[in-house]
């Protein structure tokens, strides 16, 4: 199906107890579908060619997917042989999966595929909060020029680049010191440049992943949770001070989203104080800037003119994604 047919006009929120739909309606985004309650939803994938078609990852029940934009759901048949999954990726003839501990699974269409070399060229990898769980497969992305370069990024084990669509994988953590990758931006409007959200700190390659230099912003927060680019080439950085398990304080996450104007070199804020963590951003439909889901169940929307809440009261939200 051509993209152009159908404008992506929906919002898929994924959270800890359920999916929602979002549809805009002015200025507001109203929830108009909630389901999937019974699962804690870990990620969200549309297909790029066909934008009605999304899957959602869980915590311990694989996949399912809808057909409808989310109208009726049912199990992926086959389902994924992993069945705690932490990441999806939807190419046009294949879906992968990122699953804990930290592999990657193939399909198109029908039965899966473990990717061998995937798994053997993560060295070292491991995930202190739980370590009897292992590290896992946290983020899958594709270069929006070049589509058969991917990247994974794992928690706590590095970064790991394939040239040939997923087939053949391989480290590429030159300057990147801290592994524990928790999102990956490859950039549309900044050829070759890639920026990393991780435990430590934010990276960035100006050279599709081969090398990498820090470029955590300057202050107490530096525990990098999510990164997008809008429509007009900014970045946008969603940040913490401390970590997760560290949350629980007064001011909670001390969570904060920041943009950058020049690849990342320089950061400005365009929220601060936030009591949730930043989850996820996706580019705004409507234009330039983002739209933010936190952990504290809020959906905001941030950009040129400031920040807006647009929800609350959401459980803990884990993944954002537009689709029809």
């Amino acid at each position: 199906m051509n993209t152009q047919s159908v404008k992506k006009k929906a919002l898929h929120v994924a959270t800890q107890s359920s999916w929602y739909r979002f549809e805009q309606e002015g200025e507001k985004w109203l929830p108009v579908e909630r389901a999937l309650t019974y699962w804690s939803v870990t990620c969200l994938a549309v297909d790029p060619e066909d934008p009605k078609l999304v899957y959602v990852g869980t915590e311990h029940s694989g996949i399912f997917v809808s057909h409808d934009g989310g109208a009726h759901w049912k199990r992926l048949e086959p389902n994924v042989p992993r069945l705690m999954t932490c990441s999806l990726l939807a190419l046009s003839a294949a879906l992968l999966v990122g699953t804990v501990p930290a592999a990657l699974y193939r399909t198109c269409g029908g039965g899966w595929e473990e990717i061998e070399k995937f798994r053997s060229s993560i060295s070292d990898a491991s995930f202190p909060p739980s370590p009897d769980l292992g590290s896992r497969t946290r983020y899958l992305a594709a270069d929006p020029e070049l589509p058969g370069r991917l990247y994974a990024g794992i928690e706590v084990g590095g970064l790991l680049l394939s040239e040939d669509g997923g087939r053949n994988w391989k480290p590429a953590n030159e300057g990147l010191s801290d592994p524990d990758v928790h999102q990956l931006l490859p950039c549309a409007r900044t050829p070759a440049l890639v920026v990393a959200a991780c435990g430590e700190g934010v990276f960035r390659s100006l050279d599709r992943g081969l090398r990498w230099e820090k470029i955590t912003p300057p202050g107490p927060r530096t525990y990098g949770m999510a990164v997008a680019e809008d429509s007009d080439g900014m970045i946008y950085l969603g940040i913490s001070r401390g970590r997760p398990n560290t949350w629980l304080r007064p001011e909670r996450a001390d969570g904060a989203i920041l943009r950058s104007r020049d690849a990342g070199a320089h950061w400005e804020p365009v929220v601060e104080g936030l009591r949730g963590g930043v989850m996820d951003l996706c580019a705004d439909p409507n234009g330039n800037g983002i739209l933010a889901g936190t952990s504290e169940g809020e959906l905001i929307t941030a950009g040129a003119n400031g920040s807006r809440v647009v929800a609350s009261g959401l459980p803990c939200i884990t993944a954002l994604a537009l689709g029809a």
